[in-house]
Protein backbone atom coordinates (compact mmCIF):
# COMPACT_ATOMS: atom_id res chain seq x y z
CA UNK A 1 0.00 0.00 0.00
CA UNK A 2 1.30 3.45 -0.72
CA UNK A 3 2.33 5.93 1.99
CA UNK A 4 0.34 9.03 2.63
CA UNK A 5 3.66 11.06 1.22
CA UNK A 6 3.42 8.74 -2.46
CA UNK A 7 -0.30 9.70 -2.56
CA UNK A 8 0.50 12.69 -2.24
CA UNK A 9 3.23 13.02 -4.87
CA UNK A 10 1.69 10.78 -7.03
CA UNK A 11 -1.35 13.91 -6.96
CA UNK A 12 1.00 16.59 -7.85
CA UNK A 13 3.03 14.89 -10.21
CA UNK A 14 -0.30 14.16 -12.16
CA UNK A 15 -1.48 17.91 -11.39
CA UNK A 16 2.11 18.94 -13.10
CA UNK A 17 1.81 16.41 -16.13
CA UNK A 18 -1.78 18.11 -16.24
CA UNK A 19 -0.88 21.57 -16.55
CA UNK A 20 1.85 20.55 -19.02
CA UNK A 21 -0.52 18.51 -21.14
CA UNK A 22 -2.91 21.45 -21.21
CA UNK A 23 -0.23 24.35 -21.76
CA UNK A 24 1.17 22.13 -25.22
CA UNK A 25 4.63 22.35 -23.92
CA UNK A 26 6.07 20.67 -26.92
CA UNK A 27 4.68 23.68 -29.15
CA UNK A 28 6.91 26.07 -29.85
CA UNK A 29 6.09 29.55 -28.98
CA UNK A 30 5.87 32.08 -31.33
CA UNK A 31 7.22 35.46 -30.19
CA UNK A 32 4.38 37.69 -29.46
CA UNK A 33 5.18 41.73 -29.12
CA UNK A 34 5.88 42.46 -25.88
CA UNK A 35 3.09 44.60 -23.60
CA UNK A 36 4.27 48.61 -22.61
CA UNK A 37 6.21 48.30 -19.18
CA UNK A 38 4.01 50.99 -17.98
CA UNK A 39 0.83 48.90 -18.92
CA UNK A 40 1.90 45.29 -17.79
CA UNK A 41 2.65 47.32 -14.05
CA UNK A 42 -0.39 48.45 -13.19
CA UNK A 43 -2.39 45.29 -13.79
CA UNK A 44 -1.99 42.13 -11.89
CA UNK A 45 -4.69 39.30 -12.76
CA UNK A 46 -4.92 36.02 -9.80
CA UNK A 47 -6.71 33.66 -8.89
CA UNK A 48 -9.77 34.70 -6.76
CA UNK A 49 -9.57 33.36 -3.29
CA UNK A 50 -12.04 32.71 -0.20
CA UNK A 51 -11.12 35.88 1.66
CA UNK A 52 -12.00 37.92 -1.38
CA UNK A 53 -16.12 36.36 -1.16
CA UNK A 54 -17.34 39.85 0.75
CA UNK A 55 -15.49 42.27 -2.25
CA UNK A 56 -16.89 39.45 -4.85
CA UNK A 57 -20.24 40.31 -3.30
CA UNK A 58 -19.86 43.49 -3.27
CA UNK A 59 -19.22 44.16 -7.05
CA UNK A 60 -21.49 42.15 -8.51
CA UNK A 61 -24.70 43.07 -6.34
CA UNK A 62 -25.39 45.56 -9.05
CA UNK A 63 -28.16 44.52 -11.61
CA UNK A 64 -26.80 47.33 -13.72
CA UNK A 65 -23.55 45.17 -13.96
CA UNK A 66 -25.81 42.14 -15.20
CA UNK A 67 -27.58 44.09 -17.96
CA UNK A 68 -25.63 42.57 -20.77
CA UNK A 69 -24.04 39.50 -19.59
CA UNK A 70 -25.26 36.42 -20.85
CA UNK A 71 -26.94 34.94 -17.37
CA UNK A 72 -29.86 37.04 -15.87
CA UNK A 73 -29.37 39.06 -12.52
CA UNK A 74 -29.90 36.43 -10.20
CA UNK A 75 -31.31 39.04 -7.57
CA UNK A 76 -29.92 39.83 -4.29
CA UNK A 77 -26.02 38.05 -4.13
CA UNK A 78 -25.47 36.41 -0.93
CA UNK A 79 -21.86 35.68 0.44
CA UNK A 80 -22.98 32.08 -0.09
CA UNK A 81 -23.54 32.94 -3.64
CA UNK A 82 -20.42 34.54 -3.81
CA UNK A 83 -18.55 31.73 -2.20
CA UNK A 84 -20.16 29.44 -4.74
CA UNK A 85 -19.30 31.69 -7.44
CA UNK A 86 -15.55 31.97 -6.48
CA UNK A 87 -15.39 27.92 -5.77
CA UNK A 88 -16.93 27.52 -9.35
CA UNK A 89 -13.85 29.62 -10.94
CA UNK A 90 -11.06 27.91 -9.74
CA UNK A 91 -12.35 24.46 -11.84
CA UNK A 92 -9.59 25.03 -14.07
CA UNK A 93 -10.13 22.34 -16.84
CA UNK A 94 -12.62 24.31 -18.64
CA UNK A 95 -11.74 28.01 -18.16
CA UNK A 96 -9.50 30.08 -17.05
CA UNK A 97 -10.95 33.23 -14.78
CA UNK A 98 -8.92 35.73 -13.36
CA UNK A 99 -9.75 38.34 -10.38
CA UNK A 100 -8.33 41.82 -11.84
CA UNK A 101 -6.20 43.94 -10.00
CA UNK A 102 -5.38 47.74 -10.99
CA UNK A 103 -2.90 49.32 -9.13
CA UNK A 104 -3.36 46.67 -6.24
CA UNK A 105 -7.52 47.30 -6.10
CA UNK A 106 -9.61 44.70 -7.79
CA UNK A 107 -11.36 45.96 -10.13
CA UNK A 108 -13.34 42.85 -12.27
CA UNK A 109 -12.68 39.73 -13.69
CA UNK A 110 -11.17 37.79 -16.62
CA UNK A 111 -12.79 34.56 -18.45
CA UNK A 112 -11.08 32.19 -20.81
CA UNK A 113 -13.54 29.06 -21.54
CA UNK A 114 -11.80 26.96 -23.83
CA UNK A 115 -14.36 25.70 -26.72
CA UNK A 116 -13.97 21.86 -26.73
CA UNK A 117 -12.16 19.33 -25.01
CA UNK A 118 -9.33 19.25 -27.50
CA UNK A 119 -6.30 19.00 -25.12
CA UNK A 120 -3.98 21.40 -25.64
CA UNK A 121 -6.99 24.30 -26.26
CA UNK A 122 -6.70 25.53 -30.05
CA UNK A 123 -10.01 28.44 -29.07
CA UNK A 124 -11.56 30.10 -26.23
CA UNK A 125 -14.15 32.59 -25.82
CA UNK A 126 -12.76 35.64 -23.95
CA UNK A 127 -15.58 37.25 -21.35
CA UNK A 128 -15.10 40.24 -18.64
CA UNK A 129 -16.72 42.67 -16.18
CA UNK A 130 -15.72 45.78 -14.12
CA UNK A 131 -17.54 46.60 -11.18
CA UNK A 132 -19.79 49.94 -12.03
CA UNK A 133 -17.55 51.71 -9.70
CA UNK A 134 -14.81 51.76 -12.66
CA UNK A 135 -16.67 52.00 -15.60
CA UNK A 136 -15.75 54.69 -17.92
CA UNK A 137 -12.29 54.50 -17.02
CA UNK A 138 -10.30 53.07 -19.91
CA UNK A 139 -9.64 49.93 -18.26
CA UNK A 140 -11.41 47.37 -20.62
CA UNK A 141 -8.84 47.78 -23.32
CA UNK A 142 -5.67 47.11 -21.12
CA UNK A 143 -7.45 44.47 -19.61
CA UNK A 144 -8.59 42.58 -22.50
CA UNK A 145 -5.19 42.91 -24.24
CA UNK A 146 -3.12 41.99 -21.18
CA UNK A 147 -5.43 38.83 -20.83
CA UNK A 148 -5.31 37.74 -23.97
CA UNK A 149 -1.50 38.28 -24.21
CA UNK A 150 -1.13 36.29 -21.18
CA UNK A 151 -3.41 33.27 -22.30
CA UNK A 152 -1.74 33.19 -25.72
CA UNK A 153 1.47 33.11 -24.61
CA UNK A 154 0.76 30.10 -21.62
CA UNK A 155 -1.16 28.50 -23.94
CA UNK A 156 0.61 27.95 -27.27
CA UNK A 157 -1.84 25.88 -29.27
CA UNK A 158 -3.96 28.77 -28.51
CA UNK A 159 -4.74 30.47 -32.22
CA UNK A 160 -8.43 32.10 -31.64
CA UNK A 161 -9.84 34.24 -29.13
CA UNK A 162 -13.91 35.02 -29.59
CA UNK A 163 -15.55 37.44 -27.40
CA UNK A 164 -19.62 37.74 -27.89
CA UNK A 165 -20.82 41.43 -26.93
CA UNK A 166 -24.72 42.43 -26.58
CA UNK A 167 -25.64 44.32 -29.62
CA UNK A 168 -26.96 47.75 -26.79
CA UNK A 169 -23.47 47.03 -25.19
CA UNK A 170 -21.87 49.89 -27.78
CA UNK A 171 -19.37 50.60 -25.48
CA UNK A 172 -17.66 46.94 -24.92
CA UNK A 173 -18.05 46.79 -29.03
CA UNK A 174 -15.93 50.08 -29.46
CA UNK A 175 -13.25 48.56 -27.08
CA UNK A 176 -12.90 45.50 -29.13
CA UNK A 177 -12.62 47.09 -32.22
CA UNK A 178 -10.24 49.96 -30.82
CA UNK A 179 -8.06 46.63 -30.73
CA UNK A 180 -8.36 45.51 -33.72
CA UNK A 181 -10.99 42.67 -33.34
CA UNK A 182 -13.12 41.83 -36.08
CA UNK A 183 -16.86 40.98 -36.03
CA UNK A 184 -17.45 37.77 -37.47
CA UNK A 185 -21.01 36.96 -37.10
CA UNK A 186 -24.49 37.65 -35.38
CA UNK A 187 -25.81 35.05 -32.90
CA UNK A 188 -28.89 36.55 -32.25
CA UNK A 189 -28.97 39.39 -29.70
CA UNK A 190 -24.93 39.18 -29.85
CA UNK A 191 -22.56 40.39 -31.67
CA UNK A 192 -19.28 37.71 -32.23
CA UNK A 193 -15.56 39.69 -32.40
CA UNK A 194 -12.69 37.43 -32.98
CA UNK A 195 -8.90 37.81 -33.48
CA UNK A 196 -6.42 34.96 -33.77
CA UNK A 197 -2.24 34.69 -33.07
CA UNK A 198 -1.27 36.24 -36.14
CA UNK A 199 -3.21 38.80 -35.80
CA UNK A 200 -1.23 40.02 -32.50
CA UNK A 201 -1.98 43.04 -30.44
CA UNK A 202 -0.86 46.52 -31.28
CA UNK A 203 -0.17 48.48 -28.10
CA UNK A 204 -0.05 51.52 -29.72
CA UNK A 205 -3.94 51.49 -29.57
CA UNK A 206 -4.36 51.85 -25.86
CA UNK A 207 -4.38 54.50 -24.03
CA UNK A 208 -3.12 55.24 -20.66
CA UNK A 209 -6.28 54.33 -17.92
CA UNK A 210 -7.71 57.42 -16.21
CA UNK A 211 -6.46 57.17 -12.36
CA UNK A 212 -9.03 55.41 -9.97
CA UNK A 213 -11.28 57.75 -8.40
CA UNK A 214 -10.46 57.87 -4.70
Amino acid sequence: MNSIADQEKTKETTAISASESMRGKDIPLSRLAQPPAQVMARFCFRPWSAQDAALYQGLLDNPELWRYMPEDYPGKITPDLAQTLIDLSGQAAYHKVRAVEYRGQVVGQTRMQWHSDVTPPQSAEISYWLGRDYWGLGLAAPMIALFSWRCLSIFPALSTIVARVHHDNTASQRVLQRLGWRQIRIDGDWLVFETTRSDGIDWSRLRDPDPLRA
